[in-house]
């Protein structure tokens, strides 16, 4: 069984959250420079980390991220109603990194199973699963709301193994977050590639795929087709 993450190792979250972010923030007649979208980007990803350190719930650090924005900017808009709107905007926008979708049509046709763990927001997740039609590939894609628990928690691990009825030393789950992927796969004792363009083995995982190229040979290395 081969259990993906979703965000920059399926579908290309950079370029979806980009063109929200800028949409949403011309709906109040700003528009975004360059480095305003990269400090947004700095701040998710700090307000993302204490979700994988378990400090704060989904909601106050999607909420939190915007409040924290819009003081940067210096702007009083309602966080709560930006990151709604916001999360509208990403539910409509799917792209596959290149490469993905021609590589899952293979490991398809080749008759393996795949399914997804996301620490994503449901809402959004599900809306970009139907869209990408992911479901040509994936027998399921389960989130952390519906588990109950966030990655790196081996928690979800256990969940995703029991719904797949895979065993455990039969599994590998591939990621591009050394740490919720990386981190929660070894918590869950859980075989793990890491997949991210800048890849090298003096980060700690000892299977790492730049692009689906490797991807696709590391696989057929491992044994899986």
């Amino acid at each position: 069984m081969l259990f993906f993450d979703l965000d920059q190792t399926i579908l290309d979250f950079r370029l979806a959250s980009h063109e929200s972010l800028v949409e949403l923030f011309i709906t109040k007649g700003i528009e975004l420079s360059q480095s305003q979208i990269e400090e947004y980007g700095e701040i998710n990803s700090r307000w993302w980390s204490k979700l994988e350190r378990g400090l704060q719930t989904k909601e106050e650090i999607t909420t939190g991220r915007f409040d924290e924005f819009c003081e940067f900017l210096g702007v009083d808009f309602d966080a709560e109603r930006l990151n709604d709107r916001y999360l509208s905007l990403l539910s409509s926008k799917a792209y596959f990194l290149p490469g993905a979708e021609g590589f899952l049509s293979d490991l398809k046709r080749r008759g393996l199973r795949m399914a997804i763990i996301t620490n994503g927001v449901y809402r959004v997740q599900h809306g970009r699963f139907q869209i990408a039609r992911l479901e040509r590939f994936f027998e399921f894609s389960l989130s952390s709301e519906e588990a109950g628990a966030a990655k790196p928690d081996p928690m979800i691990f256990d969940i995703a193994l029991k719904m797949a009825g895979a065993r455990r030393e039969e599994s590998i789950y591939i990621g591009d977050n050394l740490d919720s992927d990386y981190t929660g796969s070894k918590n869950a004792q859980l075989d793990f590639i890491w997949f991210h363009p800048s890849a090298s083995f003096n980060h700690g995982p000892d299977k790492i795929a730049r692009d689906f190229d490797e991807l696709h040979s590391l696989l057929e290395r491992l044994e899986y087709f």
